[in-house]
């Protein structure tokens, strides 16, 4: 069967990513990347650092991540959460009704783009069934040379890894190498305007971009209406995660 819907699905089922070209056009890449710098200037002083921002450097002039973007509107990062061939494709993938849970921006600048340690999504999102993904869109050339993501694949099948507290900037849970699992590693190397779309429950993670090149990464994450937050797990991450960045910054 030929179907690219089924094919993607089959896939998705298998690996726990796919790659899905030209997800949105040129016109759309330069609209957030002009949205996004419209938000960091007009809300920088009110973003709450390691919750809302991560910076490459240690003067918090670069930007190496924006969290939580789904809590401002009036931005065409809103707009695009809701396009429907974005949200059909996640309902397609999650065989449910797609409800938003997130929007970020990693930025990863060239020279200083900082690394994310291996973890899972739903370390973070404590959703039940873990039936949930990350939608992630390239706005420049990304691939292993500049810190594109890379997955353990098949590693949604596995169940939830364990997962250690962490002081790294945007990574407060991550997965020491003695328990990562095994599996091909899969680094896509993706064009402007490609996504790779990943399972809540895909290990993956991501080098430092050493590179002098933008890897400027945009995501939306969806989770299936069917679905439900372990409120104890997620009150027990919020706590943890205060703890961290009260050691972070000390």
């Amino acid at each position: 069967m030929n179907n690219p819907i089924y094919l993607d699905k089959k896939n998705y089922n298998k690996t726990g990513v796919i790659v899905k070209p030209a997800l949105i056009s040129d016109n759309d890449i330069e609209k957030l990347i002009n949205e996004l710098d419209r938000f960091y200037k007009e809300n920088k002083e009110f973003l709450e650092e390691g919750k809302e921002v991560n910076y490459a450097d240690s003067e918090k002039t670069v930007i190496n991540s924006l969290h939580r973007l789904e809590n401002y509107t009036g931005y065409f990062f809103n707009e695009l959460s809701k396009r429907d061939n974005i949200v059909s494709l996640a309902e397609e993938l999650l065989e449910d009704d797609a409800e938003l849970i997130s929007i970020q921006a990693f930025v990863k600048p060239g020279s200083i783009g900082l690394p994310a340690p291996f973890h899972q999504d739903n370390a973070y999102w404590c959703i039940e069934p873990a039936n949930g993904l990350t939608i992630w869109i390239a706005l420049d050339y990304c691939n292993e040379s500049n810190g594109m993501v890379k997955y353990i694949s098949g590693s949604h099948n596995i169940g939830v890894v364990e997962h250690t507290p962490s002081l790294a900037p945007g990574s407060s849970q991550i997965i020491e190498d003695e328990n990562l699992p095994e599996g091909d590693i899969f680094t896509p190397s993706l064009s402007p305007g490609d996504a790779a779309i990943h399972h809540t429950m895909n290990v993956h993670g991501s080098n430092p971009n050493n590179s002098g090149k933008k890897r400027r990464g945009f995501l939306l994450c969806y989770k299936g209406k069917n679905t439900s937050r372990n409120q104890d797990l997620f009150t027990r991450y919020q706590k943890n995660l205060e703890k961290l960045i009260e050691l972070r910054n000390s």
